[in-house]
């Protein structure tokens, strides 16, 4: 009993660390955004991240023997949910920034999901109810978002295109998550993240051909930020 109770001591403290290292996770995608934007056109850097990742969840399946998600419907379940969420989500994130609104209002903006998921569960009376304590704080991270927001109508930096991309990202992510939660079956999370970011890819590329302006593939400055680099790569590759 004692050597079960010390092997699930390890278990228990990543499973309690988990919500951190999602927030972590999560919130670097908009610093990227931000370093990215002015070195590629949005759906252009996506979609290479897409093809990127799908090749390393590849290795990784390869490697493990990963099961693959079982009948067609658990495959077209799982490509909605990709499009929702990596193409919609964060194809209208990069592309708010690209616009000129701030990586951090974006964040604010996409933020919402929660307050637009607790709306839908209440009025679709969905499995749990949203208890007076959490819509609280779902208000009061409105009202913080109304505030800065507010400045920024102010000083320019928030338009209708930008919020509009802002907002539809917003939705895709929102939809796409109640769609998982309702529709995927369990199954392992590296073939379902392979089968998604397939789907993402196969929107968001033949979208990025329409885009003007190409990335710079060698530019240390697309990944980094770096404004060194910038000059140093500076037309040397484009793709």
């Amino acid at each position: 009993m004692s050597v079960a109770v010390a092997a699930s001591e390890p278990r228990a403290a990543l499973l309690r660390a988990m919500p951190g290292v999602f927030v972590l996770v999560w919130s670097t995608g908009f610093v990227v955004a931000r370093l990215g934007m002015p070195h590629a056109p949005p759906l252009t850097f996506l979609s290479w991240r897409y093809a990127l990742s799908l090749a390393a969840f590849g290795v990784w399946i390869a490697a493990t023997g990963a099961a693959w998600p079982r009948g067609r419907a658990q495959w077209a379940h799982l490509a909605v949910t990709g499009v929702l969420i990596h193409a919609g989500y964060l194809g209208g994130v990069w592309a708010a920034v690209k616009s000129g609104i701030g990586a951090g209002t974006v964040a604010l903006i996409v933020g919402l999901q929660p307050v637009l998921t607790a709306l839908w569960v209440s009025a679709t009376g969905q499995e749990h109810r949203v208890r007076a304590r959490q819509w609280l704080g779902l208000a009061l991270g409105l009202a913080g978002l109304l505030l800065v927001v507010w400045r920024k109508l102010g000083l320019g930096e928030v338009h209708a295109g930008g919020l509009t991309l802002a907002l539809l990202a917003l939705l895709s992510i929102t939809a796409g998550t109640l769609y998982q939660k309702r529709f995927v079956a369990r199954c392992d999370v590296r073939t379902a993240g392979a089968v998604q970011l397939a789907a993402a890819l196969a929107v968001s590329a033949p979208l990025a051909l329409l885009e003007r302006g190409g990335m710079d593939c060698w530019n240390a400055a697309a990944w980094t930020g770096s404004r060194r680099s910038s000059r140093r790569w500076a037309g040397r590759c484009s793709c």
